[in-house]
């Protein structure tokens, strides 16, 4: 498994996690920071758009303006 399908599994993941529990309100760039120190492959920037898409995909709220 690559790096970038481990990232996507992870996404997947906390995106399910956000889709069961509709109260919950993703802060997009802590995710973005968390997921970096894992994959950091990846910019902060380049994570909070695939997690951005991920959470419109799915019709998902989500807070990118919102301070770390």
């Amino acid at each position: 498994m690559t790096e970038s399908d481990a990232l996507r599994q992870e996404i997947y993941r906390l995106a399910a996690a956000a889709d069961a529990d509709p109260k919950t309100t993703s802060n997009l760039k802590a995710l973005a920071v968390q997921l970096w120190a894992n994959f950091d492959e990846f910019t902060v920037e380049e994570l909070e758009d695939i997690l951005r898409d991920e959470w419109r995909t799915r019709g998902l709220p989500f807070n990118d303006n919102a301070e770390m």
